[in-house]
């Protein structure tokens, strides 16, 4: 059984080895702008130098449209929310943030932020932005713990939650053995720098998770927990820590049945139908 299981790493190394320059799991702006030309759609590339951080931003021409807010796991970065940036839906109705969290895509690339940190990145880009109020964060996975933990602090601009498969319960946490291989010394200068970030977040969520996990209960703003019901990566367990610490009267739990963890982009039609049907409830919203 031991042998199998060297080799396996062994080949896992050598991958790593090898997709160390490929892997960035990002887009640079040079390739943005290509793209845009080429399907004929405009959104702004923004930059904050004081604190390294990048984001995507397609404003409505309707100043009171809500602003969709999108926060993307790990790894990955905005380019893993293009295809919702450009969907024309979204554009008739909403103004789109798509943000690099810190470490990832262009915001300070390779060098993990703790949560609270996050958060402060995330309020800071809305401020550059001009960005005061009608705001709906959509966080997937790791991205989605960041919504939660936004909600939780309640600040003034947030109108409404949606968290897709988020990872918030730290007794759910599941590790793969070879997540190891971008944290150790001896096999982690292999890994591309996005993966080792990802590592430095997967190996610091569970503690970070229990800092907070008796503050769910502040939640006083619509919540929308998505999740499939077939995720092998985070546990539909998840939902039953929304039931359990999320107020009732604010919680809404849509269930995709037979579905793993990448709904956003398996079933990108069904996210943006319950994306616009829970924006289309939420009381605090200017609608255009």
């Amino acid at each position: 059984m031991r042998k199998p299981r060297v080799r396996l790493a062994g080949f896992v190394i050598a991958l790593l080895g090898i997709c160390t320059g490929c892997f960035s799991f990002r887009e640079s702006d040079r390739t943005l702008h290509r793209t845009m030309a080429k399907e004929g759609l405009a959104y702004e590339i923004h930059y904050d130098p004081s604190d390294s951080l990048r984001w995507l931003w397609y404003k409505q021409e309707k100043p009171e449209a809500p602003v969709l807010l999108f926060i993307h796991g790990a790894p990955g970065s905005s380019s893993s929310f293009l295809s919702y940036l450009k969907n024309e839906r979204l554009r008739e109705a909403y103004s789109l943030l798509v943000v690099d969290r810190p470490g990832y895509g262009y915001s300070e690339y390779g060098s993990y932020r703790p949560i609270p940190k996050q958060y402060q990145a995330i309020q800071r880009i809305l401020e550059l932005s001009g960005i005061t109020d009608n705001v709906v964060t959509i966080g997937h996975s790791f991205g989605g713990t960041i919504s939660g933990y936004i909600a939780i602090h309640n600040p003034d601009w947030l109108a409404g939650t949606v968290m897709i498969a988020p990872a918030i319960d730290p007794e759910q946490e599941k590790y793969l053995w070879f997540g190891k291989l971008a944290l150790y010394p001896a096999t982690r200068w292999m890994a591309p720098r996005s993966l080792r970030v990802a590592a430095d977040e997967k190996y610091s969520h569970e503690e970070e998770l229990h800092t907070f996990i008796n503050d769910w209960h502040r939640i006083h703003k619509p919540v929308l927990h998505i999740h499939g019901d077939a995720d092998g990566l985070v546990p539909y367990g998840n939902v039953t820590f929304s039931q359990k610490k999320i107020p009732s009267e604010w919680l809404e739990v849509k269930t995709i049945e037979n579905k793993g963890h990448l709904i956003p982009f398996t079933e990108r039609e069904t996210m943006i139908d319950e994306i616009i049907r829970f924006v289309s409830t939420l009381d605090t919203i200017q609608t255009p």
